[in-house]
């Protein structure tokens, strides 16, 4: 991949659109996770959309429409990287409950058992490896306390991940992608 002006434009409107947010129970700001997805997602399939698509990855579902909107995203960067975007994007929170979250989550693992396209689910796995990457090191730092910022107990969230894992082992990933997903996804399991 090369670096070009859309993947600068990608770059800056994801930095933009996530001004002033940061992760979980963490001062570290937000703008690390796409970035850091975008570069996982060019280890398994080194593609400009792909990247692109990574960096804003969570623009539709964490950014208020006003300030960056899917109408936005499809004006600056056209349909293709919507599509991976909406593809890797979780349905809407309806309300603050376990149930509404095992709903959301449940939505996301069927869309993305339909989904064919690989770009779209190099994204959803880079999400994920970077996702349980982080999750891993505030446990080695906080303990169990790191749950209490998730919506779900670890359990459930445990759920997520080898839900998501097994919709992918599914589909035609490379052989590293799916490796390095399962490894962590075993310490993620592994009581400390």
């Amino acid at each position: 991949m090369q670096y070009t002006a859309k993947v600068n434009l990608a770059i800056r409107t994801s930095a933009k659109a996530h001004e002033g947010q940061y992760r979980k129970g963490s001062d570290t700001p937000f703008i690390t996770h796409p970035y850091s997805v975008a570069l996982i997602s060019q280890k398994y399939l080194p593609d400009e959309n792909v990247f692109i698509a990574a960096m804003l990855h969570d623009v539709l579902e964490d950014v208020p429409e006003h300030v960056y909107s899917r109408t936005d995203l499809r004006r600056d960067f056209g349909d293709t990287i919507l599509g991976i975007v909406e593809d890797v994007t979780e349905p809407p929170i309806t309300e603050p409950t376990a149930e509404a979250w095992m709903a959301r989550k449940q939505g996301y693992i069927d869309h993305l058992a339909e989904v064919a396209d690989i770009r779209p689910l190099i994204v959803s796995l880079s999400d994920k490896i970077h996702n349980m990457t982080e999750i891993i090191r505030e446990y080695d730092n906080r303990g169990n306390k790191v749950w209490e910022f998730f919506h779900a107990e670890r359990k459930k969230e445990i759920w997520f991940y080898e839900s998501v894992f097994a919709v992918l082992q599914q589909k035609v990933l490379p052989e590293e992608a799916i490796s390095d997903y399962a490894e962590l996804l075993k310490k993620l399991k592994t009581p400390r």
